[in-house]
């Protein structure tokens, strides 16, 4: 694995990545830390899914070890009172969604390369 910074967060990558996908992993990476839609595009091969699975995923992960939920106590467990009471989500959900079974299939694969699957 290769590890790469960008924008803060330290993205695991299963090779060195090239130029465009680290310009691509920055992209979604400012456009998450922003809330802001972001429309990306890249020639095909230049790996966009696994520049998009590597990014979100890391950030993810980053964002979690920082922002610890209100319902777990100081051991980590989840106190169930403070539970019951909150009405919000843990942490952010990540949706990939595909036109296709096909597509979703390859996302899958490229998942399984890297160490976030």
């Amino acid at each position: 694995m290769h590890i790469e910074e960008i924008c803060g967060t330290q993205v695991e990558f299963p090779f060195e990545p090239y130029d465009c996908q680290k310009k691509y992993m920055k992209n979604v990476i400012e456009a998450i830390e922003t809330s802001c839609n972001a429309a990306l595009e890249s020639p095909t091969g230049t790996g966009k899914t696994l520049s998009l699975l590597c990014a979100s995923l890391a950030w993810l992960e980053k964002y979690k070890s920082f922002n610890r939920p209100k319902i777990l106590d100081s051991n980590g467990t989840i106190n169930p009172i403070a539970a019951k009471n909150e009405n919000s989500q843990l942490f952010p959900t990540i949706i990939y969604a595909s036109r296709t079974h096909s597509q979703l299939q390859q996302v899958v694969r490229e998942l399984n390369k890297t160490r976030y699957k």
